[in-house]
């Protein structure tokens, strides 16, 4: 991980954290509606169920966390 984004005083924690934030916001904003979140991945545009996203960002928590 970035020593920028150890340190929760820098501007990139900041950035990443309001991110993170914005993301999980509309993760259940498409559990609400019944919609699907949609990206762009792999040089295209792809709806993701948001159970998949939220299962996607969980995972890249974990992976930031491993030393």
């Amino acid at each position: 991980m970035s020593e920028k984004l150890k340190d929760e005083s820098s501007l990139a924690w900041k950035a990443d954290a309001a991110f993170q934030q914005a993301a999980y916001k509309v993760i259940q904003r498409a559990k609400q509606t019944g919609t699907s979140v949609v990206i762009w991945e792999d040089e295209q545009i792809k709806e993701i169920p948001p159970d998949e996203m939220e299962i996607r960002m969980g995972a890249g928590d974990a992976a930031e966390q491993r030393p």
